[in-house]
């Protein structure tokens, strides 16, 4: 099977002692294209330079996160992830500069979007709304599909990618509404599955509404792991595949396929 991961964070400490063990086990379980995607300037330029150590494997995704991009204006008791990380304060122009600079490096721009969970105030979400709007403008200058993160966001990030009229994108793991996941659907968008569909019903629900010809695979590591309280990566999406082939009443080898197929389409892979 050629199996593949379109959205990870393999630059993230957690994987500083064992990367090269890492690559082996996706490898030996099938994987053959990681996408791994930055969040600020310094992940961003981890990610080219990982991409280039691991160049049979790993693709770059050049990314602005959506809490990182207003880190600047919120209040220090909400300058913070729902992990334990240090938010990037930077110019998000700057870094869209950076990106198209270096676009011929890259498969994609993300994670980029909204997040409502962790920004609560109302001056601070339409900044993101703005700022993703600009991202999905250079992401059609530069032909490039987007990895959009959409917590507690998910009808603002689709209200905008229908005004724009921008198909080009995968809803990295969509925790919306039956009705939102639909919409989704009818616009023609791509849905990445992360492998914690193991443990958690939403995203066999998930599966179960959107066509195989819209699906992906991703892990979100070192996140959303299979196991709960462990540490997620790429060789999980093995996992993954077996459920969405029980839901789906096809062979692990139809799903894979037609997966791969998904991602050459939207992400242009050979």
């Amino acid at each position: 099977m050629n199996l593949v991961d379109v959205h990870c964070h393999l630059t993230f400490p957690q994987f500083r002692e064992d990367l090269d063990s890492v690559i082996r086990r996706a490898k030996d379980a099938g994987v053959n294209l990681i996408i791994c995607s930055g969040v600020g300037p310094k992940s961003n330029r981890e990610v080219l330079a990982l991409s280039k150590k691991y160049s049979h494997i790993i693709k770059p995704s050049f990314g602005i996160y959506p809490v990182d991009a207003v880190a600047s204006m919120l209040p220090e008791s909400e300058k913070k992830d729902d992990v334990p990380r240090d938010l990037e304060v930077f110019d998000y122009r700057d870094e869209l500069t950076w990106i198209t600079q270096n676009k011929d490096d890259c498969i994609a721009i993300g994670e980029v979007g909204l997040d409502y969970m962790m920004v609560k105030d109302e001056v601070a979400r339409a900044k993101q709304r703005e700022i993703f709007e600009e991202i999905i403008d250079v992401a059609k200058e530069l032909g490039k599909p987007l990895v959009i993160h959409s917590r507690k966001g998910e009808g603002d990030v689709l209200d905008i990618l229908e005004s724009k009229n921008f198909k080009k994108a995968d809803l990295h793991c969509f925790t919306a509404n039956k009705k939102l996941i639909k919409r989704g659907v009818q616009l023609g968008l791509f849905f990445s599955v992360p492998a914690v569909i193991t443990r958690l019903e939403h995203f066999k629900m998930l599966v179960e509404l959107v066509p195989l010809t819209q699906l992906l695979t991703e892990t979100d590591a070192p996140y959303l792991s299979p196991e709960a309280g462990g540490r997620s990566e790429p060789a999980h999406i093995a996992s993954t595949i077996k459920i969405i082939s029980k839901i789906k009443g096809l062979s692990e080898n139809e799903v894979a396929a037609q997966v791969w197929k998904n991602t050459q389409e939207l992400f242009g892979v050979k």
